[in-house]
């Protein structure tokens, strides 16, 4: 690969459910990664098209104090044809486990943890004003992944195009209806989110909710024509607690 597709928006999250790493990537058109730890120490990282390799069903991500695998978890997958002025936008998300080296101020650490990825094909980075993403993990085989894209000069969240899954242990689930409530701080941090994933069960509806609050400022990394934020978050759903992240990048 010696170009991010013009067409194709890549998502990666992962991280210890207990909080101790966590890390956030985005590829539209440029790429970067920030990885944390449970003391608020962070790195950032600008990935070239050779640093970001997804040609393949195990994507590999390199760079200075930062070499990770990501393979699926299962051959099990989720896509979602959306609809987009008449034309459909297709992508997948996945469960996946995310291995390999990184480092963060100074200090080198092993990861081998859960994550979620999503790949969206015919959505142009350029043509877009922001991409909001939330994840959570409570378990290997249990977690949750809402991806929000927002064109220029949109009223609002209604009419972002969004793409979110339950990945649950008994199967997982596609949700069709997913709202989500931002709480910012004065820099426009992200502080405490609140989620309602509304899937369907036969003929009837049903919400699955949770929230997550952050336990660290996150940081900020800067690639040509993106801007991508990332905060690490503690989550809640169902009685379980588990880690998360939340991604905000402008394009």
């Amino acid at each position: 690969m010696t170009a991010f597709a013009s067409d194709q928006l890549l998502a990666l999250s992962f991280g210890d459910v207990d909080g101790t790493l966590w890390g956030a990537g985005l590829a539209a058109g440029s790429a970067a990664l920030i990885v944390g730890d449970r003391t608020g120490a962070t790195t950032h990282v600008g990935l070239s098209p050779d640093g970001w390799r997804a040609d393949g069903p195990v994507w590999r991500l390199a760079a200075d104090g930062v070499d990770l695998q990501v393979e699926p978890a299962t051959e099990e997958r989720e896509s979602f044809p959306h609809e987009d002025g008449g034309e459909p936008i297709r992508g997948i998300q996945e469960l996946c486990r995310v291995r390999g080296v990184v480092s963060v101020s100074g200090t080198e650490h092993r990861l081998d943890c859960p994550g979620t990825r999503s790949v969206l094909d015919g959505v142009e980075p350029a043509a877009l004003d922001s991409v909001r993403a939330v994840t959570a993990w409570f378990a290997p085989d249990e977690a949750f992944t809402v991806l929000a894209l927002r064109a220029p000069q949109s009223r609002g969240q209604e009419s972002d195009l969004v793409a979110a899954t339950l990945f649950d242990p008994d199967g997982w689930v596609p949700v069709a209806d997913p709202r989500l409530s931002t709480t910012y701080d004065g820099a426009g941090v992200p502080t405490r989110v609140n989620l309602e994933l509304w899937v369907s069960e036969g003929e009837n509806e049903f919400p699955r909710r949770a929230a997550g609050e952050a336990t660290a400022a996150g940081a900020v990394a800067s690639a040509p024509g993106m801007e991508l934020q990332a905060v690490p978050l503690r989550c809640h759903s169902r009685g379980r607690e588990g880690g998360g992240v939340y991604v905000l990048a402008g394009l």
